[in-house]
């Protein structure tokens, strides 16, 4: 009798379990991992200028810089944007619990059109059902100079003609533009295409130089990437009475940005035309 008792206990057990379907902790398939749950990451990367050593903020690259993280293996892959200026970020989408090799890409917008500014390969990872990974912090090395080249308009008929705008002297002040606590100024000496220079290095009492005409570009060569707003101001004679705020970002990798600044008349400034 007691023999039976147990028999039908063991069979009543066995029931039990195959009913579950092996989803229950402590069932028959308690250990396995579940293969079909995927997995994300976490990445982290820093920039650092490749002539200092020292670290940039992504603004100076550019402001809507994005770093996106390939991973791949023999199966299906995946691929994640984050805004550089995080510095890390979570993957959306999980993936297959796998092996998968790692690239970074760090992505500008030039011209209307991503580009790749530098790529650095990672430690291959493996994704865990069910966890978030880690990926170790990486590096990306870029030049963050480039250089500036204007052009002043203050008329249809020239800038320092008596028939045109009449100007007779110029200052201009270059100051970063990146928002609180990077507002410095950026001591620069321009080269006129027409020969000699033109002083900008002070900019709480910018030096009132010659007048620049219309066909004359102003240029230099290298000055840190990043954002910046210029001033300008056209004087006749001891009157402030053209003037130009515009901003722009000096972009990197030793490229070039060109800027036509169109200078605004104060027409209600005394004795100005």
């Amino acid at each position: 009798m007691l023999y039976r008792v147990f028999l039908l206990a063991g069979l009543l057990g066995l029931a039990s379990s195959a009913g579950c379907g092996g989803c229950s902790p402590g069932g028959f398939d308690a250990g396995v991992p579940d293969t079909t749950i995927g997995g994300t990451f976490t990445a982290a990367w820093s920039v650092v200028d490749e002539t200092t050593g020292q670290p940039v903020s992504c603004d100076r690259i550019d402001p809507n810089a994005r770093v996106n993280v390939d991973l791949t293996s023999a199966g299906p892959g995946g691929s994640e944007s984050f805004s550089c200026k995080s510095l890390q970020g979570m993957a959306s989408s999980a993936l297959p619990p796998g092996r998968y090799t790692v690239r970074y890409q760090l992505d500008i917008q030039e011209g209307g059109k991503t580009v790749t500014v530098t790529s650095v390969a990672g430690p291959s990872v493996t994704i865990v059902s069910g966890q978030d990974v880690k990926l170790d912090p990486v590096t990306f090395r870029v030049n963050a100079t480039g250089g500036l080249q204007l052009t002043l308009r203050a008329g249809s008929s020239g800038n320092c003609a008596v028939t045109g705008a009449g100007i007779t002297g110029l200052s201009i002040s270059l100051a970063h533009d990146g928002g609180p606590g990077d507002t410095a100024c950026e001591p620069v000496v321009f080269v006129r295409s027409s020969g000699g220079t033109f002083d900008a290095g002070n900019c709480s009492s910018p030096p009132v130089q010659t007048c620049v005409d219309a066909d004359v570009t102003l240029t230099v060569a290298s000055l840190p990437s990043g954002p910046y707003q210029i001033h300008v101001l056209g004087r006749k004679l001891a009157n402030v009475c053209w003037t130009n705020n515009d901003s722009f970002t000096v972009p990197a990798q030793g490229k070039t940005v060109t800027r036509m600044l169109n200078l605004a008349l104060e027409s209600e400034t005394p004795n100005c035309p």
